[in-house]
């Protein structure tokens, strides 16, 4: 892989729409629905995460495709 393939992961890692089962472990909390009793009820919907800064995911994803095999010849 190249760093531009990899810029290309790590900006779409950041930026996915995070599931609406989304579920954070080590304690981390995540309430979804907030100001339910008032005029104006709403609902978070992150993207990405904000565990890990852009380089840190870099640092992820170089890790993630160091070593992958070639691909198979078709």
């Amino acid at each position: 892989m190249d760093d531009g393939q990899i810029k290309q992961m790590v900006e779409r890692f950041l930026s996915w729409k995070l599931p609406d089962n989304f579920n954070p472990d080590a304690g981390i909390s995540f309430k979804a629905e907030y100001n339910e009793n008032t005029a104006h009820p709403m609902r978070h919907e992150p993207t990405g995460t904000n565990l890990l800064d852009y380089q840190q995911a870099e640092a992820m994803v170089r890790h993630m495709v160091a070593g992958l095999p070639a691909p198979a010849s078709k």
